[in-house]
């Protein structure tokens, strides 16, 4: 664990009276069949280098601590180990130590165990959320209305999620590690005899897990409270072990180990702290004092310690999992002189590692005939079942699988699903444990939205969703909006299928009330209030996960008032009342900043009634029937891995009408940035943009996602006449942040005619 995570567990173990000074391994209870303690035996000494036979050598056993990313460092330590004839008779770990460990004993050599750790995606790997492109098109339409990683449950009253992150993704790769597994009686079973150490919460005392689900052990392990979800495992509800025995030491040696090697990666761990004299900072470090405390404590049973210098190197490195691992080689390299009489001969060692490689599983070519669903009703059975289909009949696909389940989860209504083969009546199958949100539904979706409108007024808004399924039959969803601030708003829509076809139907109502800049010549002159209320219905196609179609009908009663400016100014009064055709397509990877994707909205709407102009000195005729239609987009790609080069645009036409209110404006962020929202109004505009951002850095993992600089340019036009366009340009450079709220962005903007503008937001970007 990280020092922030240490300290967060040690004052949750403080609080429920679980963390002393006593020995941890007295509060160790055994999960698992008991290990014989084998006698230490004696050794020989062969070619000047202390070696034995498989027959009297001494048996060794590992420890690894835990320490988050700096866990990686086991890594190295093995691999020196293997490289120098050192057979590994035990092994255990807690928290990231105890990933390493269980990866290693169920067969995989540290090159296998490096390889996989590269080819982690450690982005998505911490995203609070299930990943974007694999969402259904409603909850792609939730995030991007509401980005942030805030969401509720309204089951019970309002419930916060038991971690930031479920943790869907480690359950995967856990899953992938264990998946030979699946039946096996005891961790003594696996190539290396395995324990690792959790906290069970229910009866505040370390666990020591050697039994059941592989999977599920090294799950609860690493459950770092407040950020991963606690693991129901047996009678227990466990999370990581960390603030109890960090470094079961004490553990392998009650495995039988005669001589117990030891490896502290959080021995730096304090480097990463900055010392200050504040509350704040002094009790930090008096939690680490108690922590130290701890790992002395279970270093007590270790023969050996290697402490690796990962100065330099912290516990939010994920991505640099090689050096940490070289650190982890110099260490045990350094400890040579201690370690090699440890060492066998080379015949020794070989039928060591050929013995255990014999009693390594592969399932992975077998063939699933079969599914069997777990933890849901028998209608999520039917849809999980459905949608895990393509996956039988084939030899054993992981990727397939991983695929077909993270398609499960676009829903969002779980909040992971694990896999595992089973075997019944002589036939291969797969078993899908299903853990649904425990929290919901309802969800209630979260969002704070900040724009600064020009610069010296601000927009600040706080808007909330309220999704529940089910309500009016089976496979509806009922959608509840309302925010609070500059603007107001409340809606409400019933969306329900057609029987099992992709038509559906949905009713809505809506409040909104939302200023607007009146603008004459680009000089602002008055400030208005709109008003809205009205409803409609649409009858549409889900079309997948990517596309919608909608045919609909609107009517609303529409009000716009001065709320600053001159008395002689018009107001607006009337019924507004459209048809619609809208098509919307999104293969996005993310609604902060996608890494590639296309994003498009189409609509056409015919209005058969528009408000009119009540008031000011100077009439203005406006059009009650008319066409109009618009066209917005844009396009991500990934460039040299970590950057983005993007496209956006627009179109908008009134088809040769010029309506009073229902125009098109250009103005903020991406729509002409250096100009003020509202600011370019008109019946037409045309607008492109191309940019390109930057990675610069990242937020801590369970915090956010990436940090980038960059900048884009745009050039468009606003008017009533396609044959008098006069084009704006803007050049923009800006920092955009995915964090927690959603995107964070600021940057200054400037046109060739010397305007410059500054802005600042919290909330969607790229709408």
């Amino acid at each position: 664990m990280s020092i922030a995570y240490r300290r967060a567990l040690a004052a949750a173990a403080l609080a429920a009276g679980l963390l002393t000074v006593d020995d941890p391994g007295a509060l160790a209870q055994e999960a698992g069949a008991s290990v014989p303690v084998l006698s230490p035996t004696a050794s020989s000494d062969v070619d000047g280098t202390n070696t034995a036979t498989r027959a009297s050598r001494r048996k060794v056993g590992l420890a690894l601590g835990g320490g988050s990313a700096r866990g990686f460092a086991h890594i190295g330590v093995l691999r020196w180990f293997e490289e120098h004839r050192i057979p590994i008779d035990y092994i255990s770990g807690t928290s990231m130590g105890g990933l390493i460990a269980g990866a290693y004993a169920s067969g995989m050599s540290p090159q296998d165990i490096q390889a996989l750790m590269n080819a982690v995606d450690w982005d998505l790997m911490f995203i609070a959320d299930s990943p974007y492109k694999y969402k259904t098109f409603r909850r792609k339409q939730d995030k991007r209305t509401y980005p942030s990683q805030l969401e509720l449950g309204l089951k019970g009253g309002i419930t916060l999620p038991g971690g930031l992150n479920p943790g869907q993704q480690i359950a995967l790769l856990l899953d992938r590690i264990a998946l030979s597994y699946a039946d096996m009686a005891s961790f003594d079973d696996l190539p290396t005899p395995f324990r690792c150490v959790a906290t069970d919460l229910r009866n505040a005392e370390a666990v020591v897990l050697g039994r059941g689900s592989l999977a599920q052990a090294m799950r609860a392990t690493m459950a770092i409270p407040g950020v991963f979800t606690p693991v129901n495992y047996e009678n227990w509800l466990l999370v990581d072990g960390g603030a109890l025995n960090n470094i079961p030491a004490d553990v392998t040696k009650k495995m039988g180990a005669d001589t117990v090697i030891a490896v502290n990666v959080a021995a730096d761990a304090a480097t990463e702290a900055q010392a200050g004299a504040s509350l704040v900072a002094l009790l930090g470090r008096t939690i680490d004092t108690m922590m130290t405390t701890s790992i002395r404590q279970s270093l007590k049973a270790a023969d050996i310690i290697v402490d690796p210098d990962l100065v330099g190197l912290t516990s939010m490195d994920w991505r640099r999992s090689s050096d940490l691992a070289e650190r982890g080689y110099a260490a045990a390299e350094a400890l040579k002189d201690k370690l090699l009489p440890l060492a066998v001969d080379e015949a020794t060692f070989d039928a060591f590692q050929a013995a255990r490689q014999a009693r390594r599983r592969n399932v992975t070519t077998g063939v699933p005939e079969f599914l069997t669903v777990t933890g849901v009703d028998a209608r999520e059975e039917a849809f999980i079942k459905a949608t895990l289909a393509p996956v039988l009949g084939i030899p054993l696909d992981d990727g397939a699988i991983v695929d077909r389940i993270l398609t499960v989860t676009g829903s969002d209504r779980y909040e992971y699903l694990t896999y595992r083969p089973i075997e019944k009546d002589g036939k291969v199958g797969l078993e899908i444990r299903a853990r649904p949100k425990p929290y919901g539904p309802p969800f209630l979706l979260v969002s704070p939205e900040l724009t600064n409108v020009s610069s010296s007024s601000f927009s600040v808004n706080l808007g909330g969703r309220v999704v529940a399924y089910d309500w009016v039959g089976i496979g509806s969803e009922v959608r509840m909006d309302g925010v609070v601030g500059t603007r107001r708003a409340l809606g409400f829509e019933v969306w329900r299928p057609l029987g099992k076809t992709p038509i559906f139907v949905a009713p809505r109502a809506y409040y909104q009330q939302a200023p607007r800049n009146g603008y004459v010549e680009e000089r602002l002159v008055a400030e208005y209030r709109f008003t809205r209320a009205g409803g409609g219905l649409d009858l549409g196609i889900a079309a997948g996960r990517h596309a919608e179609v909608r045919l609909g009908v609107d009517i609303a009663d529409v009000k716009g008032r001065i709320r600053i400016g001159s008395p002689l100014l018009p107001e607006i009064d009337g019924t507004e009342k459209f048809s619609s055709l809208s098509f919307v397509w999104d293969n996005q990877t993310s609604p902060v900043v996608p890494s590639k994707g296309h994003y498009i909205k189409n609509r056409l709407r015919y209005y058969f009634g528009a408000p009119e102009q009540t008031g000011g000195t100077i009439p203005i005729d406006s059009p009650q029937e008319f066409w109009q239609g618009e066209v917005t987009g844009s396009w991500f790609t990934r460039v040299r891995r970590e950057d983005r080069f993007f496209v956006n645009y627009g179109i908008g036409s009134s088809f040769g009408d010029e309506p009073l209110i229902n125009d098109f404006s250009l103005g903020g962020p991406l729509r002409l940035s250096a100009f003020n929202a509202d600011e370019l109004r008109s019946s037409n505009y045309i607008l492109g943009g191309i940019g390109y951002l930057k990675k610069v850095g990242r937020l801590a993992d369970v915090l956010g996602g990436n940090i980038y600089l960059g900048g884009w340019f745009e050039s468009g036009s606003a008017h009533t006449d396609w044959d008098a366009m006069t084009y704006r340009s803007s050049v923009s450079f800006s920092g955009v942040m995915e964090t927690l709220l959603g995107p964070v962005y600021m940057g200054t903007a400037f046109d060739f005619d010397g305007r410059f503008r500054y802005y600042i937001g919290i909330g969607p970007l790229f709408r």
